[in-house]
């Protein structure tokens, strides 16, 4: 699935109120180095936009212009060329950009305020508001088209809806933004629909009243009944059907889950045999009542011989405001609205998962539990160390390579370097990329303290039980294929796993882990021989509550086989749920929906996880039969009703309660307070979550400052009045009553919580190994020849362009020292990387290219200049640029001079062992063109 990149604008809203909205002859190349331009893939948005300006990309015509660029590009030096390829790339640019949208990050509601009355003016073209999906939502991000271009995509995106019926909002913009969704087109199945099942199932469950804002929620052990939507978010594709969108996907496998989107119908599809159920189970009866009536107020009938896609009504959210499935299937054809692929699960499961803060300290774990559960993580970072070149590829490559995906790799990956490291294994004494290896360890060892340790699972699709929903298909009892706490995986089938703990990320509360019982036997072997990955769930029991409100639209869960993992799951802890407040449907417009965004900008969940997770490593230190306990383990069970509070609010379009000031608010007590209200005050301050958890330190710089300048102050102050430093007054046996104060009061005033929670716990482990990372930057005498990266191995340096090639650079380094306005803000950041920062350093580097073109139009001559520049005569310099940019020439170089490389490749009977697998080392022909 090789997805197309498209360029359009983004702008904040502050940078907008400085040019008071309206902003003239701005140019492509200038929004550019404005990093004013993001990448973005191609989605119904786009392809609507080129309809209506009837435009139609050629990418013969497209990849023609960058084959010419690149042809140009090893000619000799000319000015004409120079002006070659800035024309060539000017023109792929007029290709790939949309000048019709804008994305616009809405900092201030006023700002808002202003463009949606007045709009945006850019080129003198007026902007104004066309979409805001949930997830541009949450980070205050609004799609502005030009007007006219805008008219004409809501009269599309309609497509011949009953604009009278009304509607949620805030789920409207929800269902309208799926346009803007990254997908891959696939031809139109036949499909019909089909009514949602539900069935109740009664729950014991943690039920979470709301009181008033500033105040902790009642909550209440109760049983209740609650009606499950068994296939919520889930439909079937056909075998045949699978197989065609795999082969126009250029898959070599059928996947047994696609992610899917078409005008208002989104979510999951499980690959099933549906003719061999109508034959085998159905009593060869191909004929199914759908969710539309006939004229007689009957529903209608589909003949699934016919039917290559079945939905169910959860999938397509505005089925019942059109008359049928043929008008709606007519108005897409003629709106030329088209079925899209977003994600499919992949050919083979991955072997292991990289756990989580959130999955770990919800788990019982002791000293030597830790210690076994990081066994994995420290053996690989110890490994990668031991200066062995094939174990450093694999740590570098990952674990699922053979012959062609090396191939591949070397053809089409992006990390040139380690390319580089592939092809002459001698560069791995270079002193750059000893560095650049160095920091990969130490980011992973980092990531370590944080919870990112391996053990053996992975991340699956959730299935819901396909053989009951095709029961309820063809209105037949529903009873599934599993029973009530039955669950299948060919995955952990394959492997003889009988039980496994599930996982889905965000993870608040211990009822959240789920023990798997996995089951197995020829029947469901027949019929989930197309799920050769998914978990699949039964239609009887409550696990969905359980993950916090999953459904099955292509939601993901994380299962493991861990033996201490599965031991360390708090058995018979109560779901969490709560009665979520109603959304009130009216008559949409532009107004109403406008205010829905408003409502749903900005999202509090990752504030709200940091309170239970400050919440646990509270518990660690209070008696787990005191008040304070008793209240600290009702707040985090509230923070999972805070969180699902958060992700309703953009459904329901208003305000939710959101963390009380009595958890983060110190209270001050005062001598002539009551001795009630000093004691109240007194519970308040001792149950506060105001605090990071010490393994925070590796989270958030400022958290590491404050802890590390109080740390060392206490030290001082320890070794003046007792002699010894803190860590040994710690360890001390027999403690005085001042040393036990001052320890007291070390605890009561650290920034962090410091206490003996499950994450602290791991994360002292893991900074106790040595891991002798060190010895991967130690220097040798190793010498290395940097020519053979060279086009030529004799290089004449022509010094009048290489002082003009050095002065291009050092502007850059100055242009890119800062990220402009179009940077996002912290809602699109994980794992520490920001995609949009991404997306606008690569618009820098073509900035780069652009003007070293037009002195050097020889890319392979230019080449040669940067690693003189780089190796010989800036050698201490970050080379980073240089292999990002330019890295594919010097892999070419490389190849050019390179026949066979030899790396290790999975193999039973290999000699490496690496994380789960055995490797072999085998040489591989490298075909050169």
């Amino acid at each position: 699935m090789i997805k197309q990149i498209f360029y359009t604008y983004k702008f904040k809203s502050s940078r907008l109120k400085e040019f008071n909205y309206n902003i003239e002859k701005l140019t492509f190349e200038e929004a550019k180095s404005n990093k004013e331009v993001i990448n973005t893939f191609d989605s119904q948005l786009l392809r609507s936009i080129r309809d209506i300006k009837k435009k139609k990309i050629n990418y013969k015509q497209l990849n023609d212009f960058k084959n010419q660029l690149e042809c140009i590009k090893k000619q000799e030096h000319s000015d004409e060329n120079a002006k070659k390829i800035d024309n060539l790339q000017r023109k792929i640019d007029s290709i790939l950009f949309v000048p019709e949208i804008i994305s616009i990050v809405m900092e201030n509601k006023e700002h808002y305020r202003y463009l949606f009355r007045n709009g945006l003016r850019l080129n003198n073209k007026v902007y104004r508001r066309l979409t805001c999906s949930a997830g541009q939502a949450r980070s205050s991000t609004v799609i502005f088209c030009e007007t006219s271009v805008a008219d004409k995509l809501d009269v599309i995106f309609d497509n011949g809806r009953d604009t009278k019926k009304e509607l949620v909002p805030s789920k409207f913009n929800a269902y309208k933004g799926l346009a803007t969704s990254a997908t891959t087109v696939v031809s139109t199945p036949r499909f019909c629909l089909v009514p949602d099942y539900y069935s109740p199932t009664e729950v014991k469950v943690n039920f979470v009243k709301e009181t008033d804002l500033n105040k902790d929620d009642d909550i209440e052990v109760k049983t209740i009944t609650e009606m499950f939507n068994r296939f919520d978010g889930q439909g079937i594709i056909s075998v045949e059907q699978a197989k065609k969108w795999a082969d126009e996907l250029d898959l070599d496998y059928i996947p047994s889950q696609w992610c899917f989107r078409q005008n208002y119908v989104k979510g999951m599809l499980s690959t099933f045999d549906i003719k061999a159920f109508c034959d085998e189970i159905n009593n060869k009866n191909y004929m199914i009542r759908t969710s539309y009536l006939d004229e007689n107020g009957k529903n209608k009938l589909a003949d699934l011989r016919k039917v290559d896609v079945i939905l169910s009504e959860s999938q397509f959210k505005l089925w019942d405001s059109f008359p049928s499935m043929e008008a709606y299937q007519e108005n897409c054809k003629n709106n030329n609205l088209q079925w899209g692929i977003s994600l499919v699960s992949p050919k083979k499961d991955k072997d292991i998962l990289k756990m989580n803060y959130q999955f770990l300290q919800t788990l019982n774990l002791g000293d030597k539990d830790i210690e076994k559960v990081c066994s994995k993580f420290v053996n690989w970072i110890t490994g990668v160390t031991s200066k062995d070149i094939y174990y450093t590829l694999l740590f570098l490559l990952g674990t699922d390579i053979d012959e062609d995906k090396i191939i591949n790799y070397l053809e089409n990956s992006d990390n040139h370097w380690i390319k580089a490291l592939m092809l002459d294994n001698k560069l791995i004494h270079d002193k750059w990329i000893k560095k650049k290896i160095y920091d990969l360890v130490k980011k992973k060892i980092k990531n370590g303290c944080l919870g990112q340790i391996f053990v053996d699972g992975n991340f699956q699709v959730l299935v819901s039980d396909p053989y009951a929903m095709m029961q309820h298909i063809c209105s037949l009892e529903v009873t599934g294929l599993l029973n009530k706490n039955e669950h299948y995986s060919h995955y952990w089938n394959d492997k003889d796993v009988k039980v496994v703990d599930s996982m889905r990320a965000p993870l608040t509360y211990r009822s959240e882990h789920v023990l798997l019982n996995l089951k197995q036997n020829e029947k469901m072997d027949y019929w989930y021989r197309y799920n050769t990955t998914g978990i699949i769930v039964n239609i009887h029991g409550h696990e969905t509550m359980n993950w916090a409100g999953s459904d099955f639209d292509f939601d993901i869960i994380a299962t493991t086989s861990d033996k201490y993992i599965v031991k360390g799951v708090y058995q018979n802890e109560l779901p969490i749920t709560y009665e979520p407040p109603s959304s009130e449907k009216t008559k949409l417009t532009e107004r109403k929906l406008y205010n829905a965004d408003l409502h749903s900008f900005g999202s509090e969940i990752g504030q709200i996880t940091n309170k239970s997770t400050s919440g646990y490593a509270l518990l660690a230190q209070l008696e787990s039969s005191s008040k304070e306990y008793e209240t600290t383990l009702r707040r985090i069970q509230m923070c999972t009703k805070l969180q699902s509070a958060q992700i309703d609010k953009a459904k329901i379009g208003r305000k939710v309660k959101s963390i009380p000031n009595i958890w983060v608010k110190y209270n001050r007590i005062n001598e002539f307070d009551s001795n009630e209200s000093k004691e109240n005050k007194q519970f308040l301050n001792d149950t506060l979550l105001n605090k990071h958890p010490y393994f925070f330190t590796y989270l958030y710089g400022g958290t590491r400052v404050k802890y590390k300048n109080y740390y060392n102050n206490q030290d001082i102050t320890c070794r003046q009045r007792f002699g010894m430093s803190l860590e040994e007054l710690k360890k001390l046996n027999r403690k005085t009553t001042e040393q036990l104060e001052f320890l007291n009061l070390f605890e009561q005033y650290s920034p962090v919580i410091d206490s003996d929670c499950v994450m602290n716990k791991i994360c002292r482990y893991i900074e106790s190994v040595d891991f002798g990372i060190k010895n991967i930057i130690k220097q040798d005498s190793y010498e290395i020849d940097y020519s053979h990266l060279m086009s030529v191995n004799s290089f004449t340096l022509d010094e009048n362009k290489y002082k003009k090639i050095k002065k291009a650079y050092d502007k850059f380094k100055e242009q890119s020292s800062t990220l402009a306005s179009t940077t996002s803000n912290d809602f699109t950041i994980k794992n520490g990387i920001d995609d949009e920062v991404e997306k606008n350093v690569d618009i820098v580097y073509e900035d780069l290219k652009n003007s070293l073109n037009k002195i050097c139009s020889n890319v392979y001559e230019l080449v040669d200049y940067l690693i003189h520049m780089f190796y010989i005569d800036k050698l201490e310099s970050n080379k980073d640029v240089l292999w990002r940019v330019y890295g594919r020439y010097i892999i070419d170089n490389l190849k050019s001079k390179i026949n066979k490389i030899t790396l290790p490749i999975p193999s039973d009977d290999g000699d490496y062992d690496y994380l789960n697998m055995k490797y072999k080392l085998i040489e591989v022909d490298l075909i050169n063109e």
